[in-house]
């Protein structure tokens, strides 16, 4: 596969940008609610400290940063850090917390990573390090170049590359749905980086998550879903 390849299948899919932003909206509270990561609890956290890509003279950029948790925890570990995310409740609890816990490296953007233009933004080779996590901002050869376009130095992927939801799996059990397709845009991005010339450094972490939310909440995402 050649990166001309890539990029006529690793496109955005059509999508209803209103239903995503309700559905992250909807989630904003339950992602907003955090306690700080730390590098004794974070493997993420880690990795970026282990490989030096975080400095303490740094400016840095947190791609889908839904409520700010790894923008907040991240803040002491570099001179200023910058959240951005499309949802606006997300942005709302990212600065509540950022009051809370009284930050004041931190700034917050509300925007859409696949069609906020780099350089019209200002955000054109402005950063130390540009990070993603698990975040469906980056599903797209544009939405990655675009982390490089940010970056002046380092950049950051964190992805699923298989992920298990306990509750859905049975539903589509129920219907007769097709089986989830396998998350494609972690292979994507790692042939691109290697037909580029680069050489990305890969950490593998196996990780589970509790989610809770009420009935009605979860009907409606799963729906949606």
């Amino acid at each position: 596969m050649d990166i001309n390849e890539i990029k006529l299948k690793w496109k955005l899919k059509n999508q209803d940008k209103e239903a995503n932003i309700n559905l992250w909206d909807e989630k904003a509270e339950h992602f907003g609610n955090y306690k700080i990561l730390t590098m004794e609890n974070d493997n993420f956290m880690k990795f970026l400290k282990n490989r030096n890509f975080i400095k303490n003279d740094f400016k840095v950029l947190d791609v889908g940063c839904g409520g700010g948790k790894y923008t907040i925890s991240l803040s002491k570990e570099c001179n200023h850090i910058y959240g951005v995310d499309l949802s606006p409740k997300m942005i709302y609890y990212a600065n509540e917390n950022k009051r809370k816990f009284n930050i004041n490296n931190v700034s917050f953007i509300c925007d859409d990573w696949h069609e906020l233009n780099i350089k019209k933004s200002n955000l054109y080779k402005q950063f130390d390090l540009v990070f993603a996590s698990m975040t469906p901002a980056i599903q797209s050869v544009s939405t990655l170049e675009k982390m490089n376009e940010a970056s002046k130095k380092y950049c950051a992927l964190r992805s699923n590359i298989k992920r298990n939801d306990s509750v859905y799996d049975k539903i589509r059990k129920i219907l007769n749905a097709p089986e989830s397709k396998p998350n494609l845009n972690f292979l994507y991005a790692i042939n691109m980086l290697l037909l580029q010339g680069y050489m990305p450094k890969i950490d593998y972490e196996d990780k589970n998550w509790f989610y809770k939310e009420p009935l009605k909440k979860a009907y409606n995402t799963y729906i949606k879903k």
